[in-house]
């Protein structure tokens, strides 16, 4: 009878181990969705959340970290996050950091980039392979060598009238300088 007892106690034990093992995976899958439930709203706001916030999400309470580009933005991040099916709580950890890049803003400078390139391509006489365009925030830095002062004054020329550049930094060297 006693192993009986032991054989039905072991096995309820081992049946309330088993319910706590499923609840904490339910919970940790239902956190997980609930992360990326504000990932993607977060992504409504702004695009750019998408690398610079980051969304952990425990028992209803999300905790937010990361930077916005402004107090404004900062609030959208934890209105939006609030607004998600199944947090019951948002922690703000986000920082302002108004200088802050994001996606769009690298999207937006390699466009210039390639632009800037194939418009100095489109100059005759031009070795575009000679010449390498930078952008950040719309500032073009040209840097390479050409073979003429006059080959340099054109590509300084075409650089500036590209849509979107707002000032050029000249890095382009004569041959034998």
């Amino acid at each position: 009878m006693l192993a009986i007892l032991l054989l039905a106690s072991t096995a309820a034990c081992s049946q309330s181990a088993q319910t706590k093992v499923q609840n904490a995976a339910q919970a940790g899958a239902s956190d997980a969705y609930v992360a990326l439930a504000v990932k993607a709203k977060l992504a409504g706001v702004d695009v750019n959340s998408a690398t610079a916030v980051h969304a952990a999400a425990k028992t209803g309470t999300v905790t937010l970290t990361g930077e916005a580009s402004s107090q404004a933005e900062r609030r959208a991040y934890v209105a939006a996050a609030g607004s998600v099916d199944g947090v019951a709580s948002v922690v703000d950890r986000l920082s302002v950091n108004p200088r802050m890049r994001g996606i769009r803003g690298q999207a937006d400078d390699a466009a210039i980039a390639a632009k800037v390139a194939a418009a100095v391509a489109g100059q005759a006489g031009v070795n575009v392979f000679q010449i390498k365009p930078t952008v950040r925030d719309g500032v073009v830095t040209l840097s390479g060598t050409v073979a003429t002062r006059q080959i340099k004054e054109t590509i300084l020329s075409t650089a500036r009238n590209v849509p979107g550049v707002t000032s050029v930094v000249d890095r382009i060297r004569l041959q034998g300088s």
